[in-house]
């Protein structure tokens, strides 16, 4: 996959007309991609995604309110429907620093369940509590959730075996950051524990303890096969590139609270390759059709750029063992499938696609201060679609929205000062109107470097 970048784009979509392009291909009617390209979010970390009935349900670590996102497609998180479903009271002790939410479907109503702090490490972790079965209601802040220690805790996730719930998080053994250790307590119900906490693994190999200290295992996600639950959680530092996956596992019907109904693999099972670095903090869901497997995680924008992440989803298998295979993750230049039955529409255009006024080359596209490009979208019907560019700068990209409204957008590269200026991708809706359309791209100031441009409706 070739590589963008942008310093300045102005862009104008209207319904009339039609661009002049550079091949008959794009001539023709759309013909839809089967294929998408990580990362499905350009910033984000902690992902966690679940899928309920026919919508998933997504959130990650905004850092100062609880987000969800809905959608129908998995792939389509970066343009899904979006609500702010609790901020904080300033000056609280769960004010500030809010990590890793998670969003859980309890007896028909949802529960965030996420990690917060007064401004200091004195991290904790709390409770929300929907109104309903629609995870966009309103939402009662129920308090702190802890077992009799109190002590420091993140990452809390439930794990329900047959009705019965546990729940499962990352927590020090004391009162300093010396390890991260993975600890288990029973549920009275979804926002309180009824059992002392009890330790199931902490850092031991090697590879748990990569990166300077502390020691981390951290970001526990629950996986279910037929006859196991698996706790996938991640090890070493996550400010590093050797964040990495590792696995618990018990029996279905096991003590969960027993640590010997837990055995832990001795090597990782999700760690970086090629050039993916520091993949950790998964959350599991099924394809739109229930019949494949994925896994939606962070990874580093690049070699050594630690917290500075981006979120990527890839398929696996489940073994005749019952166990998870996730191969090795996949560089955000290689096309993946689409997951079978996601109902997006992607129009793909590649530079021989475009008609510019700028330079092809065997990278893309190269345009400069005032000149253009343009490409020819048939919309099936009038309304909102989204455009996606794929680029990298250290600038800004400005957007003109329709010739009818003028609005004015401004996206900015969040990859700046990374030295390999790793993949970008922007977003933009668009209103079109049914038939064909004109959009058309002018560079404002700098150059455009351009792998290609999306179009996407479902």
């Amino acid at each position: 996959m070739k590589r963008i970048a942008i310093t300045g784009i102005a862009l104008l979509a209207a319904g009339i007309g039609l661009a002049a392009c550079s091949s008959d291909e794009s001539q023709e009617s759309n013909e839809y991609a089967q294929d998408f390209y990580n990362p499905v979010l350009p910033d984000g970390a902690d992902p966690w995604m679940t899928k309920h009935e026919d919508t998933y349900v997504y959130t990650h670590t905004t850092g100062s309110n609880i987000t969800i996102w809905q959608s129908d497609s998995p792939t389509s998180m970066m343009n899904a429907e979006s609500k702010v479903v609790w901020e904080p009271t300033p000056g609280t002790e769960n004010s500030q620093n809010i990590w890793a939410p998670e969003v859980h479907f309890i007896d028909g109503k949802w529960y965030v369940y996420y990690a917060a702090s007064g401004g200091g490490s004195e991290h904790r972790m709390y409770v929300l509590e929907s109104e309903n079965e629609d995870p966009f209601s309103e939402y009662t802040e129920v308090g702190q959730i802890t077992d009799p220690t109190d002590k420091w805790g993140i990452d809390g996730t439930v794990i329900d075996q047959n009705g019965e719930l546990f729940y499962v998080w990352s927590g020090w053994e004391g009162d300093e950051n010396v390890s991260q250790y993975t600890y288990i307590a029973g549920m009275e119900s979804p926002t309180e524990l009824n059992t002392d906490r009890v330790e199931l693994s902490r850092p031991e190999y090697d590879w748990e303890m990569e990166g300077g200290e502390p020691s981390i295992n951290e970001g526990q996600q629950i996986l279910y096969t037929d006859d196991y639950i698996h706790i996938v959680y991640s090890a070493s530092g996550s400010w590093s590139d050797f964040y990495k996956l590792g696995i618990l596992t018990a029996e279905k019907d096991a003590d969960l609270l027993d640590p010997d109904s837990w055995t832990k693999q001795e090597e990782p099972v999700f760690q970086s390759s090629n050039d993916v670095f520091g993949p950790g903090h998964a959350s599991f869901v099924e394809s739109p059709d229930g019949s494949e497997y994925w896994i939606v995680y962070h990874a580093a924008k690049e070699q050594g750029s630690g917290w500075t992440r981006n979120v990527r989803m890839q398929p696996f298998e489940i073994t005749e063992d019952g166990f998870p295979d996730f191969g090795e993750p996949l560089s955000i230049t290689e096309p993946l499938p689409l997951p079978a039955g996601d109902p997006v529409n992607i129009t793909r255009y590649t530079p021989d696609m475009i008609e510019t006024d700028g330079e092809v080359t065997d990278e893309g596209i190269l345009a400069e201060t005032d000149q253009s490009l343009s490409l020819q979208f048939e919309a099936p019907e009038a309304g909102e679609y989204s455009l996606y560019l794929y680029w990298r700068n250290n600038g800004a990209v400005t957007v003109n929205g329709s010739t009818d409204t003028g609005d004015t957008f401004t996206f900015f590269n969040n990859n700046q000062g990374l030295q390999n200026e790793p993949l970008a991708v922007s977003s933009y809706q668009l209103n079109l109107e049914q038939g064909e359309n004109t959009v058309k791209l002018n560079v404002a100031n700098g150059t455009f470097d351009l792998d290609h441009i999306e179009i996407k409706d479902h």
